[in-house]
């Protein structure tokens, strides 16, 4: 898996997962972010429940 970095959009806090910073916000377009990897668990936190069988 990608290194991941989580990002905070500053205009409506949308986080995004990417290997580098947006260019542009998914849901409102803004392009101003805080980079909040530091600050969140791993990347397992968010894709534990992908792998899993049901």
């Amino acid at each position: 898996m990608l290194g991941l970095r989580y990002y905070v959009c500053e205009a409506c806090d949308a986080v995004h997962a990417d290997a580098g910073e947006p260019t542009a916000c998914g849901r409102c377009g803004d392009g101003a972010f805080v980079d909040v990897s530091a600050t969140v668990r791993g990347d397992d936190y968010f894709t534990r429940g992908l792998s899993r069988n049901s």
